[in-house]
């Protein structure tokens, strides 16, 4: 006859023994499930159909685009994407009625779309790191023109989209990676405007395939950065690795704080998304509290969500420098421009720099025309925000020897999109050639923030 310890350590090693298995079982269930969410995830089957997600007029109020008075009648909801190889890719946006049809871009190179940095940055770490997680974080809109021989409106519906359609845009908006939109356009009463504009997720598996065909670097090395939106603050910059001085120059430039902020194009129709006070000259942002709506998922502004912004970093101006140098891209001449600033409260100076600008290359228009300058987000590499595909074909970013930072004293990055500025927008006096103007584009290019005049030496920025 057993003793009664000797029942209760075998109940116990039984209990012990069960736990064990339940919990062996619940890790195996658990390893499963995650297995299978990681296969869903990074799918990589070279077609693959995803749905779209469209916004009513009632449910986006705060949408800045410029609207047809058709927008929401020829629905879209689902995308198929197919891989044709390497990085040339399909898209056959699908009908949702009887009236809309299948609109297709044909053969696209994504490898200009992709979070990519220029080769000679490789060599650098933290300029890798930084140089992709801020070509992630900022909009790169691709149009595509109906004549482009990219686009075909297929034979079907009630023949609006065959006779209509003038331009194809294919987004990679500001977040995280794999947030992509599809927006498409039509001329009324002389002026493009959006008929459909859909949101979905670019498969992950087939952008992880894109991301090493196109940078040779591993996805996983960055996955977390970019689908999460991991800021990179206080990241030393190396600017002598993107670049050799030839020779600098102290340059005048002076701010226009008592000039009202204009508001054309993008800006005129994101007025709505400011949230401040009266701005009624460039000093006013400087001196009260700013928000604006945030762009949040899957790729809207919302002003239930208000994005603070630091700019007491850029509260004064304290002087401009201009260099001339060499890019490790072998284009030449070009040049960086050192804007020094001192916070309005603690007086730590910081400076914004833009460099591997072609000067001779920017457009020449008058201030009150500003939107016809040339605008780009801070970052290294980076496409501006708007471009035709044939710009990308022939000027691809990964070889543009483009860059900006907000730097404080000791050259550590500073994340701007917090700061509150997206990047520069430039172009040359159309009546005085000696003079520069440069604005600061604010966040997600709600406004301008500052007018800068530049007056530019003779010897540095001679133009033909």
């Amino acid at each position: 006859m057993r003793s009664p310890g000797t029942t209760r350590g075998s109940s116990h090693r039984n209990w012990k023994r069960r736990i064990g298995l339940g919990l062996a079982s619940v890790l195996a269930v658990s390893a499963l499930v995650g297995y299978a969410w990681f296969q869903a995830r990074y799918q990589d089957a070279p077609e693959q159909t995803v749905p779209t997600r469209a916004f009513s007029n009632r449910e986006y109020p705060e949408d800045p685009e410029a609207r047809s008075r058709l927008f929401g009648n020829y629905p879209h909801p689902a995308l198929t994407i197919h891989r044709v190889g390497g990085a040339r890719f399909r898209f056959f946006l699908r009908p949702g009625s009887d009236h809309a049809t299948t609109v297709e871009l044909g053969e696209v190179d994504l490898a200009h779309m992709v979070a990519a940095v220029p080769p000679w940055v490789k060599t650098d770490p933290a300029l890798t790191r930084v140089g992709l997680i801020d070509r992630e974080w900022n909009r790169q809109q691709v149009q595509f023109r109906r004549d482009s021989g990219v686009v075909r409106v297929h034979p079907g519906g009630d023949g609006f989209e065959v006779r209509a359609l003038s331009r194809v845009d294919l987004a990679r908006n500001c977040l995280n990676a794999g947030l992509w939109e599809v927006l498409l356009f039509t001329l009324e009463d002389g002026e493009e405007l959006v008929y459909e504009h859909v949101w979905f997720t670019f498969p992950l598996g087939l952008y992880k395939t894109l991301f090493e065909s196109v940078t040779g670097l591993s996805y996983w090395d960055y996955w977390w950065s970019l689908e999460h939106w991991v800021d990179p603050s206080g990241t030393p910059i190396r600017l002598d690795h993107l670049r050799a001085i030839d020779h600098e120059w102290s340059v005048t430039a002076r701010a226009e704080w008592s000039e009202a902020p204009p508001a054309r194009g993008e800006q005129r129709y994101k007025r709505r998304n400011i949230l401040s006070p009266p701005i009624h000259t460039y000093r006013d942002w400087y001196t009260q509290p700013v928000q604006f709506a945030s762009f949040i998922p899957p790729g809207r502004y919302s002003l239930a969500h208000p994005r603070d912004t630091k700019l007491h970093y850029l509260a004064e101006f304290t002087g401009a420098t201009l260099r001339r140098v060499r890019s490790p891209a072998g284009s030449g001449p070009l040049f960086e421009i050192e804007l020094r600033f001192r916070d309005r409260g603690t007086g730590e100076p910081t400076r914004l720099i833009i460099g591997g600008v072609d000067l001779v290359a920017l457009p020449a228009t008058a201030p009150d025309r500003y939107e016809a300058g040339w605008q780009v987000p801070f970052g290294i590499g980076n496409p501006s925000f708007f471009e035709p595909y044939e710009k990308l074909l022939t000027d691809p970013p990964f070889q543009r020897p483009i860059y900006g930072f907000h730097l404080d004293a000791q050259d550590r990055w500073i994340e701007h999109h917090a700061v509150g500025v997206d990047g520069p927008l430039l172009h040359w006096d159309a009546s005085d050639p000696s003079l520069l103007h440069l604005y600061l584009l604010a966040y997600e290019r709600h406004a301008l923030l500052n007018h800068f005049v530049i007056v530019c030496p003779k010897e540095a920025c001679h133009r033909p």
